[in-house]
């Protein structure tokens, strides 16, 4: 396993680069279709295929408040060591998505959302967190173990933001959450606390027997 230093900068560059790939998506498309939407799926598939094995490629803070709850983000696993990954993790992950999303012009959702918004939103955010937890192996969503986990997160990911476009939700990251709250957003802060709580939801679900046997 590389250096918690080593994956700290690993999990920043990913981030910066899921926040421009959605940008890039955004620019390119008049108005968000399937296509916007594929393209940020593809884009977060090959990101965890690059970093998975590295930095376990979270690149989302309630992602690695989840492996800190299961004691997985460090080696070895005591609380301390996993508290400094989480912090360490949560802070590059959150200034590389800031950054991704000024490298260009980029128009970020409004608020308040209402309650049916929200509801979806964190519906939407369990089911992919959980997606994530299955799928992941010792704190990593990491091909290697799991070959097809880049594909499933990513063809995930695709569905959801298709199907949350209709409520004008699907952020599913507390990262772009802030971001957006920087980039002029109001009404996000709830959506900010609730993504984060349910990542604390995800610490307590079991595996799923098929996830439990490695590849």
């Amino acid at each position: 396993m590389r250096s918690l230093s080593a994956r700290i900068g690993l999990e920043l560059l990913g981030s910066f680069s899921l926040a421009y790939a959605v940008v890039t998506s955004f620019a390119l498309h008049a108005a968000p279709d399937l296509g916007t939407f594929l393209s940020i799926g593809l884009a977060l598939a090959f990101l965890i295929h690059l970093f998975g094995r590295s930095s376990g490629a979270h690149f989302n803070p309630s992602v690695s408040l989840m492996f800190f709850g299961q004691k997985t983000l460090a080696d070895p696993t005591g609380f301390w060591a996993n508290l400094l990954a989480f912090f360490g993790y949560a802070l590059a992950q959150t200034v590389g998505i800031w950054l991704g999303f000024h490298t260009r012009p980029f128009l970020p959702p409004t608020g308040p959302f209402g309650l049916r918004a929200t509801l979806v939103e964190v519906s939407m955010s369990l089911a992919l967190f959980w997606l994530i937890h299955a799928w992941s192996e010792e704190g990593r969503i990491c091909p290697e173990a799991r070959p097809l986990s880049g594909f499933v997160v990513g063809a995930a990911l695709t569905c959801l933001l298709f199907l949350g476009c209709a409520d004008s939700v699907g952020i599913f990251n507390p990262a772009f959450t802030f971001a957006f709250i920087g980039l002029g957003a109001h009404g996000l802060g709830q959506i900010m606390v609730l993504q984060l709580l349910a990542g604390v939801v995800m610490i307590f679900a079991p595996k799923p027997m098929t996830a439990k046997t490695k590849s």
